[in-house]
């Protein structure tokens, strides 16, 4: 089955209610191309449940959800809207992200245009989750997509290029993008995160795949955190599979 007969990949985008910051259009644009879970989260104030959130706040939460869902849906793009009233965010965009099998996280940040994505790898089943939603985020064939790869320790750039960077590429261009739009490049560091954080400054939007074990780590973590709290233009969290979604099934959560 070639590339175009498969279904897009998908991409959970929350934004907080009532008052949701509007996304950039080029940032709209990059990800219609996807399939967009659009999970707006409603903070249930203490001493009130969600369901009495749910009957105050309702329909003033689902016009504002609607105002975040229009320019994709005029972009072309496929918007699934999940209206959330909830205590726990994190929790949330877990449990739903496992809900709807989405490939990926965004975590936003303004973007003015796109010419450029960073791609940092740290192996190959890192690149083969990261490969069909790259291709599906650069399908108008414009755009560069840089891997990098961080040397670690007794490694020499040949056998990074050897068993990582090539290899990856050649996922990428399995999966239909043009091998004239791809750069490899590695670097030594003594900090990775950080220095994933200086190249991405160059950049439009970073692809990361997420670390073990889940999203939860991705914005509290380690390295990756880092990396997503550092850098001043939107991240693209591939998921690494599907989480135990019983930790979300929390009271708080009415949805």
């Amino acid at each position: 089955m070639t590339r175009t007969e498969t279904a897009p990949s998908s991409i959970l985008v929350d934004v907080e209610l009532p008052n949701p910051a509007p996304l950039s259009p080029a940032l709209v644009d990059l990800l219609s191309s996807l399939r967009v879970v659009l999970v707006g989260w409603y903070a249930v104030p203490e001493q009130t449940s969600p369901e009495q959130a749910r009957d105050q706040f309702e329909q003033q939460a689902l016009a504002a959800l609607d105002t975040i869902a229009e320019p994709f849906e005029k972009a072309g793009g496929e918007v699934v809207q999940r209206l959330v009233f909830t205590g726990d965010q994190l929790d949330t965009i877990r449990r739903i992200s496992s809900e709807e099998d989405c490939d990926a996280v965004l975590i936003p940040a303004e973007m003015s245009h796109l010419e450029r994505i960073l791609v940092p790898l740290r192996g190959l089943p890192n690149a083969r989750r990261i490969a069909p939603l790259v291709a599906d985020l650069v399908r108008d064939g414009t755009t560069d997509v840089t891997l990098l790869h961080v040397l670690e320790e007794e490694e020499s750039e040949a056998t990074s290029r050897e068993h990582v960077l090539r290899p990856a590429a050649d996922l990428m261009t399995g999966q239909g993008i043009d091998a004239g739009l791809l750069r490899l490049e590695t670097v030594t560091a003594d900090d990775p995160a950080h220095t994933i954080v200086d190249i991405a400054a160059d950049y439009d939007a970073v692809v990361l795949g997420e670390t073990k074990p889940s999203v939860r780590e991705i914005l509290f973590g380690s390295v990756p955190e880092q990396v997503v709290e550092s850098v001043r233009v939107p991240v693209i969290m591939v998921r690494h599979g599907h989480d135990d979604v019983q930790v979300a099934e929390r009271a708080v959560q009415a949805d």
